[in-house]
């Protein structure tokens, strides 16, 4: 997509009280040859959020005593005020994309982001919340508005989108091996007898599986096949007319009583009670 240049704010004229997220502003924008320079402990007045991406060129980024080159599908996060500065290098061009917001909500999309990434965010210029945000930002530029709670809703999303990227992206061993645990389940989840068997299928020990699967993704990995059955089963539950004990058998339980333990678990009622009340 054809990243042209722009800036855009949102009035949220018609926001909700402490709405949960907020878009401010957000744009395109090139900087070269100028004084481009922010110290953000001292930005109190700014508030909020900024999430920033490199488009074309290089910025320059500071945190925790460490310098990053914020390259080309490269960004970071701030949460205002800050102990961390970026600015523009001597001779340098640096275009990029950035959204700034508020919000409570925010601040735990932020905290698990910056957690798995220190410093900055790797991500493809394809990527599903860049892509977002420059949809967002032409339609704005283009003398587009957001409907009434819309900037709430679009920052949902985006920020889902961008958690699941650097999850997918946070270490490239650890990952891959997570990935493909997490294939594995969701194509096999009805018939996989247990985590041995995930972890024998890709040549590692389950002890390690779990290890590197709870690094990367903050569960273990039998939470997430768990996760999977379940998921397949509310479905049934809620769109056939199965028995319990089908669904419990046909979504990889062996057995009703057993389904109906685990359902009750996580939902906090059995799984007939959950199909009447909801039907």
């Amino acid at each position: 997509m054809e990243d042209r240049e722009g800036v855009f704010g949102v009035l949220n004229l018609d926001a909700l009280d402490g709405a949960p997220l907020t878009l401010l502003d957000g744009g395109v924008e090139r900087r070269a040859g100028e004084a481009y320079d922010y110290y953000n402990g001292n930005r109190t007045e700014y508030g909020g959020f900024l999430f920033q991406y490199t488009l074309r060129g290089e910025g320059v980024f500071e945190r925790d005593g460490k310098k990053y080159k914020v390259t080309e599908g490269r960004g970071f996060l701030v949460r205002f005020p800050e102990e961390s500065r970026y600015y523009l290098p001597e001779q340098q061009m640096w275009k990029f994309l950035y959204l700034h917001f508020e919000g409570s909500a925010a601040e735990a999309f932020v905290k698990k982001i910056r957690q798995q990434n220190p410093g900055l965010v790797a991500l493809d210029r394809e990527s599903p919340p860049i892509r977002m945000a420059l949809q967002l930002q032409r339609r704005m530029t283009e003398n587009g508005r957001l409907e009434k709670y819309e900037g709430g809703e679009f920052l949902y999303r985006f920020l889902c989108a961008l958690l699941r990227e650097t999850e997918r992206r946070t270490g490239s061993g650890n990952t891959s091996l997570t990935e493909q645990a997490e294939i594995y389940m969701r194509e096999r989840y009805q018939t996989i007898q247990g985590i041995e068997e995930v972890a024998r299928r890709l040549g590692v020990s389950p002890a390690h599986l779990s290890r590197c699967f709870r690094k990367e993704r903050g569960i273990s990995p039998v939470e997430f096949l768990t996760r999977q059955k379940l998921q397949s089963a509310v479905n049934e539950l809620l769109g056939t007319g199965k028995s319990v004990e089908t669904i419990a058998r046909e979504n990889g339980f062996s057995n009703g009583n057993y389904f109906g333990k685990v359902f009750r678990r996580y939902m906090g009622v059995s799984p007939g009670s959950y199909r009447a009340r909801r039907r």
